[in-house]
Formats: C-alpha cells, sequence, structure tokens
C-alpha cells in the first residue's frame, strides 16, 4: 500500500495543523492493518513543487507498526507548488516499481489542491501497471481531477473530505481496499 502526499504550501496555509491530520490519518491507517514482512507494506512517498518528490519510506523499510509511525510522524512538511503529474510519474518508477508481484498494490493519493501539471497520463500508467488508485481531496482539491486519477468505479475510489474529518476515513478506506488482502 502506498501513500502519495501533498507537500505544498497550501495545506497548512489555512491550518497549520493539517499535514498533521494528514500523518495522523496514515497513522491511524497503519494501526487498523496488520504491518509485517509477510503481511501489508506500507511506502509512503511526499510532492510539491517541481522536483520536489521523495520516496520518505520504501516498502522494505518498516515491518512493525510501532516503527513505521514514529517514521511517518518524522516526515517534514515541505510547502510549495502542487506537480501531482510528476509526484505520480515518479511513485510508479521510484516505489511501485519494487512493490511484491502477485499482491495487489493500492496507492492513496492525498492532496487538496489543483495540480499544476497534468496527471491524466501518469495515473493512467499506474493503472496500467495494476495499481488501484484511490483519491483522496482534502480542502480545496478539485473533483475532475481527483476522478481523472482514481481507478474505477469512482465510488469506490474517490473520497472528498475536510481536513478535520479525514481522520473518519479509515473505515471505508480499509472496507475499499483490504479485504483480507495482503497488500504492497
Amino acid at each position: 500500500m502506498g501513500f502519495l502526499v501533498d507537500s505544498s504550501g497550501s495545506i497548512n496555509a489555512a491550518d497549520s495543523f493539517n499535514y498533521q491530520r494528514i500523518k495522523d490519518f496514515i497513522k491511524g491507517f497503519i494501526k487498523s492493518v496488520v504491518i509485517g514482512e509477510n503481511d501489508t507494506r506500507i511506502g509512503l512517498a511526499t510532492f510539491s513543487g517541481e522536483n520536489s518528490f521523495a520516496v520518505r519510506i520504501n516498502f522494505t523499510d518498516f515491518f512493525t507498526t510501532d516503527s513505521l509511525i514514529n517514521a511517518v510522524q518524522m516526515i517534514p512538511y515541505d510547502s510549495g507548488g502542487t506537480r501531482t503529474g510528476e509526484a505520480l510519474t515518479r511513485i510508479r518508477t521510484n516505489l511501485f516499481s519494487m512493490a511484491r508481484e502477485g499482491l495487489p498494490h493500492v496507492l492513496v493519493v492525498l492532496t487538496d489542491g489543483k495540480s499544476l501539471d497534468s496527471v491524466t497520463t501518469p495515473s493512467r500508467l499506474l493503472r496500467e501497471m495494476g495499481v488501484q488508485i484511490i483519491s483522496v481531496g482534502v480542502g480545496d482539491a478539485v473533483y475532475e481531477e481527483l476522478a481523472d486519477m482514481a481507478s474505477e468505479p469512482d465510488s469506490d475510489n474517490i473520497y472528498d473530505v475536510t481536513f478535520e474529518s479525514l481522520g473518519s476515513l479509515t473505515g471505508s478506506l480499509l472496507d475499499s481496499v483490504c479485504k483480507g488482502k495482503q497488500l504492497s
């Protein structure tokens, strides 16, 4: 399971706690699944402006819940613009190319705004690679762009929430993706 986290300037513009809310949501999800070398593995990357993409956690970095939660908490906030298309391209080549074969691959994209570049082709290439994309829009996210990224059906793969309600999404996300399967 991969997370692609928008770390652009608009995330904390309205409320300086918003980025922490995103990290708290991810930590809540981690607590809800079985983490392990032979169980669910988590990868996470952040992005903002041009050339700001960074893989913060590889699928093989952490195999315990506590170590993974600590790593998520330590992820810095970058600020800058929103280059979601570039980030989708880079997560495909820098993270999902190393995912375990034969298991479901899921990417949760968390963003609050409109990308400065196109998400159409990068999203399609990820889906063609077998990655289920779930778009989570928080704040002022653009629904059409969330739909452009998400796998079909939209009703299972697009969530539009507020920063304050993000934590309540964990149960729905688990229902959509896990269904007792191991993820990488």
